[in-house]
């Protein structure tokens, strides 16, 4: 996980995870990043918890093997960034 990203995500010990709030401008803005994350889940098989109202998205990366954040769980996270961009 870059520096960048690292800044974004609030790491947590009690369990180990990896939370970030994602605020859009509007509900389609929301919707299209929902389904990139979708997509970016099926193809990675990894699914974070996932909450959202009409303009927000809450999104918790939890530790695979339940003890420590893994590289793979970061690098999620990092790619889970990546959806942003272009939106």
């Amino acid at each position: 996980m870059d520096k960048d990203t690292e800044q974004l995500w609030v790491c947590k010990d009690r369990p180990p995870s990896l939370f970030r709030r994602l605020q859009f401008d509007s509900y389609n803005n929301l919707r299209i990043f929902l389904d990139r994350l979708a997509d970016l889940s099926k193809e990675t098989e990894y699914y974070p918890d996932i909450s959202f109202g009409s303009d927000y998205a809450n999104i918790t990366v939890y530790a695979s093997n339940d003890k420590v954040l893994s590289e793979e769980d970061k690098a999620f996270a990092q790619r889970v960034d990546e959806l942003i961009d272009p939106i």
